[in-house]
């Protein structure tokens, strides 16, 4: 099989020339209701999945099943067609579901919700297939969590173990999920240096989303009132750019704090931060613009990795879209409301 990118990136050229134009949402927005759009289906790009989902799920859940459906296989084939160190790096950048899915599941499990309930919020595009989410999530509490992943072999369950003890003690998840990302994260950085041309696209997406989760825990912690000093650190992922450790534990000091925050002016966590002036972000806003940045690497180097990172953020949002506007369409939410809501390139 050929793992060349000239190959690699022709096939999803192909798989690329069936994704909806913004024309059809605005068809889709349009539809007088949640049945139209089931019709919709029948003849869409999403028809054998949704085919398939009718002799399993009825209504909202099987649009829902077959839209997952639908990108799991997409995920499928790219390692499929693959080989090499593209495969291999397709394998890393999948593994990042994998992270989403186990914070998933670990918030499931802490919460107490069923099985079935956690199954709703996991997407099984990564290495850990359904079946297998299933046996995660209906583990008793995390230990069995960790223990399962070791049973399958899965380095996951390092982080895990080591942040259970802390997670007992303070009967707190933070530590469980900050161990997940700065696992996940230190193994793609430790590999860069051996992807070539392709490390520049990969360092930067994994750049943007670390500043994103170190802004995120910047904000959480300014509200938090009972913040101790000397756990601050704790909440930092090392890799990004927006900030060093050092920073960022000066962000919390009442006289450095500010001048940590000037120095972000002109970069669109400034805003998200100090919450000022009419071009205030949200969290919404910081992951838009890293998709934006994301899709537009389809138009990138045609011999690496590019398309597929640009190809791949662009399946996942229309993935994301249509579930919008089936839900919406199923609970008679307006098209202009809908509309706001999606994100298209």
């Amino acid at each position: 099989m050929p793992s060349d990118y000239g190959y690699i990136n022709a096939r999803i050229r192909g798989q690329h020339s069936r994704l909806l134009k913004p024309g059809a949402y605005e068809e889709l927005l349009a539809l007088p209701g949640f049945q139209p759009m089931e019709k919709w289906m029948e003849s869409s790009p999403y028809s054998k999945q949704w085919h398939l989902a009718r002799a399993r799920y009825q209504g909202l859940e099987a649009l829902e099943w077959s839209l997952e459906k639908n990108f799991c296989q997409t995920t499928e084939l790219l390692l499929k067609i693959a080989e090499g160190r593209p495969h291999d790096l397709i394998t890393i950048i999948l593994r990042r579901w994998d992270l989403s899915n186990l914070i998933a599941v670990a918030r499931g499990i802490y919460g107490g919700w069923s099985t079935a309930e956690i199954l709703k919020s996991v997407l099984p595009a990564g290495s850990i297939s359904e079946v297998k989410l299933q046996e995660l999530a209906s583990q008793p509490d995390l230990a069995g969590l960790a223990d399962t992943l070791y049973t399958w072999g899965d380095d996951f369950h390092l982080p895990i173990k080591q942040a259970l003890e802390e997670y007992q003690k303070e009967k707190d998840l933070a530590p469980v999920e900050l161990e997940l990302y700065k696992y996940y994260y230190s193994r793609v950085f430790k590999k860069l240096p051996l992807w070539g041309e392709d490390s520049a696209s990969l360092k930067a997406l994994f750049q943007r989303e670390i500043d994103i989760l170190n802004a995120k825990a910047l904000k959480r912690l300014k509200e938090k009132k009972d913040l101790k000093p000397e756990s601050i650190q704790k909440y930092y992922i090392p890799g990004g750019t927006l900030l060093s450790k050092e920073r960022f534990i000066r962000y919390f000091d009442r006289k450095e704090g500010p001048k940590v925050l000037a120095s972000l002016k002109g970069s669109p966590y400034y805003s998200y931060l100090s919450g000022k002036g009419s071009d205030q972000r949200t969290e919404e806003n910081l992951e838009q613009e890293h998709f934006k940045e994301l899709s537009k690497l389809y138009q990138g180097n045609p011999l690496g990795i590019d398309l597929v990172l640009g190809f791949l953020w662009q399946k996942y949002y229309e993935v994301i879209n249509l579930r919008l506007v089936a839900r919406g369409k199923f609970y008679g939410i307006s098209g202009d409301q809908i509309r706001d809501q999606l994100l298209l390139w």
